[in-house]
């Protein structure tokens, strides 16, 4: 008898802990797979958007060769905690700007991309790399017309992840479900007899469950009645689990979209003067002449060039020059209205798009800014430096075919406002040439 009951005790045990135990290494095992998926998902996902955001806003510094706009990106890349190194190269190769220290060995390998790619994982870094593209424009100077080419890469970002961070949450996680998947095992085993007659329902649902997340639902949870509240205990502890996985998945996302959101940000912003750049100038300037053309909506679009701003920059260096842009960026921001949109499109250039307004009222602004910028004292290092501004101005009035277009009349309003003498506002006339304006 006493053979017998131990034998049956066995073959409850076996009934009750053989399915616990399967169910248990099957959701440990679904925790290492989908972690690692996910790990490696958010890594290739945030290393992709870097590049991609950061490829067309390195384009201006890339073609200019300004080193104030490659060190400012070099900044935004080292205020991110997960960017290990990073470099940027031009068309040939050569190397431009750096952050840390890249575990690259030929740059050829991130030349080869053609577009935003993620070249391969090491150790605690994972690699990518994009085109920096530019769209050249072909003038024909017997027909006057401008033709589009196909986009031209003018050179390459490359960016290393630090994934140790990734690595150590999805370690986390994975302790995580072990801990609690060993938990579930270990209370099945001092509760097998009891279980024995209910465990049949509850188990059921616990590995649709655990089908569910296999299937990449990770905010699965097992509902219904457990037959004792020893398997209540189980089923909750796999809820647990399972929140716990799904909260680690969100923030992760959470984390990414909010770095995103940061890139973008700094994609379209001139990093200098926290302006918008010319990327976000051409962008509201389209959806400015669309409006016009649909609702009638008038405006003006303004070309403001700083006079007598180099040397400040001969001078007093470079400092002096960014610090002095600073205070004009806010200057300008101060007189205009709200509505009204200002960007720096250029080195010591300035864009705005006035909303709402008539030609007067655009002469109006426009002869204020440059009466604002003429009275500026700046001074740096005891020394006072005094500017000036040039504004060409074009209406947005629903008649204009293209951006090019009233782009290129408050141009050429600019120009003849800086050969007829500088430190004004003009409106485009029809009159106007665009022939370059004197030297500073």
């Amino acid at each position: 008898m006493s053979g017998d009951r131990l034998t049956l005790r066995i073959r409850l045990l076996l009934t009750v802990l053989l399915p616990v135990m399967l169910l248990s290494v099957a959701m440990t095992g679904v925790s290492l797979f989908r972690g690692a998926r996910v790990a490696d998902r958010e890594i290739a996902e945030r290393g992709l958007a870097i590049v991609r955001f950061l490829a067309p806003a390195a384009e201006y510094g890339v073609i200019s060769g300004s080193r104030g706009s490659l060190d400012g990106l070099m900044q935004a890349l080292q205020a991110q905690s997960d960017v290990a190194a990073a470099v940027l190269y031009d068309r040939r190769g050569d190397e431009l700007a750096r952050m840390g220290e890249p575990m690259l060995e030929d740059a050829a390998e991130a030349r080869s991309a053609s577009a935003a790619v993620h070249l391969w994982r090491r150790g605690q870094r994972a690699a990518f790399a994009a085109p920096v593209m530019s769209v050249p424009v072909e003038v024909d100077e017997l027909a006057g017309a401008e033709s589009v080419l196909a986009p031209l890469p003018v050179g390459w970002v490359y960016v290393e992840l630090d994934t140790r961070a990734y690595d150590a949450r999805w370690r986390a996680t994975v302790l995580t479900a072990i801990g609690l998947a060993t938990g579930a095992v270990v209370l099945a085993m001092l509760l097998a007899i009891r279980l024995a007659n209910v465990v049949g329902a509850p188990v059921a649902r616990l590995v649709e469950a655990v089908q569910r997340m296999a299937r990449g639902d990770l905010d699965v949870q097992v509902g219904g009645r457990a037959g004792s509240e020893e398997l209540y205990t189980l089923q909750q502890g796999f809820n647990s689990m399972a929140r716990a996985i799904a909260n680690a998945h969100k923030t992760l996302q959470a984390r990414i979209e909010q770095a995103t959101a940061r890139l973008a940000h700094q994609a379209l912003h001139d990093p200098l003067t926290a302006l918008p750049n010319r990327r976000a100038f051409e962008q509201a300037l389209e959806k400015m002449l669309a409006a016009s053309r649909r609702a009638g909506d008038r405006g003006a679009l303004c070309f403001m060039d700083l006079d007598h701003f180099k040397p400040v920059n001969d001078t007093g260096g470079h400092a002096a020059g960014d610090a002095l842009l600073r205070v004009v960026a806010d200057l300008i921001r101060s007189r205009l209205r709200s509505e009204d949109i200002v960007c720096r499109v250029g080195g010591d250039e300035f864009a705005l798009i006035l909303h709402g307004c008539t030609a007067e009222d655009a002469e109006r602004i426009a002869d204020d800014l440059c009466a604002v910028v003429r009275d500026l004292r700046f001074e740096w290092e005891g020394r006072e430096y005094r500017i000036g501004a040039s504004i060409g101005l074009a209406m947005i009035d629903g008649s204009v075919d293209s951006v090019a277009d009233i782009v290129r009349a408050a141009d050429q309003a600019c120009y003849t406002v800086k050969r007829e003498g500088r430190g004004r506002a003009m409106a485009w006339r029809p009159t106007d040439a665009a022939a370059p304006p004197p030297a500073e």
